[in-house]
């Protein structure tokens, strides 16, 4: 935090916290990391790194689809997020999931790679054999470290899957496919 010269208030915006009516931001926690007296955790200061060089644009909504806490209590939340991911790739831009060490973040990551580049008809095609190889690789850094994680907020962990692709990737329910295949077909639901 010392290194980039933050304040409380731009620590609350990069993190997207509410700023009160004077335009400040009091929070202990972030007290506590400025002051350097508990280290920032590894999701927090990876998400502001790269909002520090301006690359939150383009992986804002892709962060949102992979990191823990989940925000998600339905699928629709989800899916905005997710269509904006799925335009992104429709361009030609391949959501990169970071240095991240977290197993949850790169099984959620491979699922949704493989599950747009599986699933995601004729829109995805030219951009196929590209997710896959992305899959791959965060197959290869996962290794052995899986255990059973839901893929939205408010999802029992121990619940049945819905699909083999969920299944393979560790989680304990994966998206609902009537509704992707709409969504990946059409851009919307």
């Amino acid at each position: 935090m010392i290194r980039y010269a933050l304040r409380r208030r731009d620590v609350a915006r990069l993190l997207g916290k509410p700023l009160n009516s004077a335009e400040g931001y009091s929070n202990s926690t972030v007290d506590r990391w400025l002051s350097g007296d508990n280290p920032v955790p590894e999701m927090a200061l990876e998400l502001l790194t790269m909002k520090l060089e301006g690359r939150e644009e383009r992986s804002d909504h892709w962060q949102c689809l992979i990191r823990q806490p989940l925000g998600y209590r339905d699928q629709r939340a989800l899916e905005v997020d997710l269509a904006a991911v799925m335009a992104q790739i429709e361009r030609g831009n391949l959501p990169r999931t970071g240095r991240t060490s977290r197993p949850e973040a790169l099984q959620r990551a491979g699922y949704l790679l493989e599950l747009i580049a599986q699933l995601g008809g004729p829109r995805f095609q030219p951009h196929r054999e590209k997710l896959l190889k992305e899959a791959a690789r965060l197959r290869a850094r996962l290794g052995e470290r899986r255990q059973s994680v839901p893929l939205r907020a408010n999802e029992a962990v121990h619940s049945e899957t819905m699909d083999d692709l969920a299944r393979k990737w560790g989680l304990s329910r994966g998206a609902d496919i009537r509704r992707f295949r709409q969504l990946a077909l059409s851009g919307h639901v």
